[in-house]
């Protein structure tokens, strides 16, 4: 693991400008820079580009309509070069950074919805289960045209995520068109506390045959020791397959991704890393102390389930310990590093590598095809949604009735919808037949 650089998978060097006077013509002391072989650049070029950067600056100093302060400007440059790469490397400011460590600590006010700019336009990669965003009808894939009425084209990512959240209990309306769709659908959120629990229903979904189900909704620091309890106590509970849930899971932690796998293979490599800087290249291996026993696994996937979760899926899948359910996961096979810059209150966000599936594919806008294809559709998928968003920890599952499993709550006094959540019931058939099939031939 790398030392100083926090991992994320949600998401050149800068040679920094030496402070001139733009009052007045002022020659520049060149760079110390190196140009590497076959970028067909000389150093000649390179100095006269960073002169006409320079030169440019002094312009909008100087005639720009307002005042503008050298700060504004380079910030603005940083965010510019980053945003031309790809639509995960961003510049922090000081400010950004204290937003960032509000994210990672897990509880923050705002609507609850994973972005990112692309082709131009703000897409949701997944709204996080039971946060407004998910409860109103968000979906995975939908392109956020307008926020209040004001049209997102060219806006960067973080001016987004500016105008997202907001004070608890103020609402927001999204424009937006849903995947397949061409007229867009008006959505109002009222903003809340935002509980980022990477741990949500644990439990028996079959007593008879035993089958757990887990969902794991990102990859917090706390992720694999939340985890390990519930597990441990689906065990003492007779568990002997499980069912674990990926669904509209977006990622977070490289590191945390790799332990979380750690836990179900105990030998071989779990996923590999590489970028143009060597030191990005590292190879992630399996350990057998302190894994799982060998219980059946299934794993529920969906476009929603991104980076993380396709180190998870994929490994799972290319060392044959269990089957993928669901659909095509959404393909972010980017590792994205945090490099402190200046007096290291500000940061880039930068891709830094690609990680690789212990086969050695790269699923970057490809994503993981599941064994079995259960799709949903439109009308399913926001089913679905409104299914998972008033499911929680404590909801009771009668036991299975034919075909059908009914699932009931309670929201105050009234009784919650029934709904058959139709990748998790071919999950559990497939559970079933796995151990009639184990009876009948002895197997333990």
């Amino acid at each position: 693991m790398m030392k100083r650089l926090r991992i994320f998978l949600l998401f050149a060097t800068l040679v920094s400008v030496r402070t001139v006077s733009f009052g007045q013509e002022v020659p520049l002391e060149k760079p110390r820079i190196e140009v590497k072989e076959g970028t067909g650049q000389t150093k000649e070029s390179v100095y006269e580009e960073y002169e006409e950067f320079v030169k440019v600056v002094k312009e909008l100093q100087d005639k720009y309509v307002d005042e503008i302060k050298i700060n504004t400007i380079l910030v603005n440059a940083y965010r510019g070069m980053l945003s031309g790469l790809d639509p995960y490397s961003q510049y922090f400011s000081p400010e950004d950074m204290e937003d960032l460590k509000i994210e990672t600590e897990g509880e923050f006010e705002g609507l609850g919805i994973e972005v990112i700019v692309k082709e131009g336009l703000l897409t949701v990669i997944t709204p996080l289960l039971d946060s407004p965003a998910f409860k109103a009808g968000i979906l995975v894939g939908d392109r956020i045209v307008k926020i209040d009425g004001e049209t997102t084209e060219n806006m960067t990512i973080r001016d987004a995520v500016k105008k997202l959240r907001g004070k608890l209990g103020t609402k927001i309306t999204l424009t937006v068109v849903h995947e397949g769709d061409t007229t867009p659908t008006d959505i109002t959120i009222e903003r809340a506390k935002i509980h980022v629990k990477s741990i949500r229903g644990a439990r028996m979904v079959d007593n008879d045959y035993k089958v757990g189900y887990l969902a794991v909704t990102n990859f917090q620091e706390n992720t694999v020791r939340d985890m390990d309890a519930a597990i441990q106590d689906l065990l003492k509970k007779g568990m002997k397959c499980l069912v674990l849930d990926l669904r509209f899971n977006p990622g977070g932690l490289l590191n945390v991704a790799v332990d979380m796998t750690d836990k179900f293979l105990d030998r071989g490599v779990i996923v590999s890393t590489k970028g143009r800087d060597k030191t990005q290249n590292y190879v992630y291996q399996a350990h057998k102390q302190g894994t799982y026993p060998n219980f059946p696994l299934v794993v529920l996937v969906n476009n929603g389930s991104a980076s993380a979760s396709e180190i998870v899926a994929g490994a799972i899948k290319d060392h044959k310990r269990g089957l993928l359910l669901g659909i095509k996961t959404f393909g972010k096979g980017s590792v994205q590093s945090l490099i402190p810059v200046g007096d290291g209150k500000a940061a880039l966000k930068l891709t830094t590598a690609r990680y690789y599936t212990p086969a050695g594919i790269c699923i970057h806008e490809k994503g993981i095809e599941p064994h079995v294809k259960v799709p949903l559709n439109f009308t399913e998928t926001k089913a679905l949604h409104e299914h998972l968003a008033m499911i929680n920890i404590d909801t009771k599952i009668n036991e299975i009735k034919g075909t059908e499993t009914v699932l009931k709550g309670t929201v105050g006094a009234k009784e919650k919808p029934q709904y058959i959540d139709m990748q998790l019931e071919r999950a559990i058939d497939i559970m079933k037949g796995i151990e009639v099939y184990a009876k009948r031939s002895g197997a333990p």
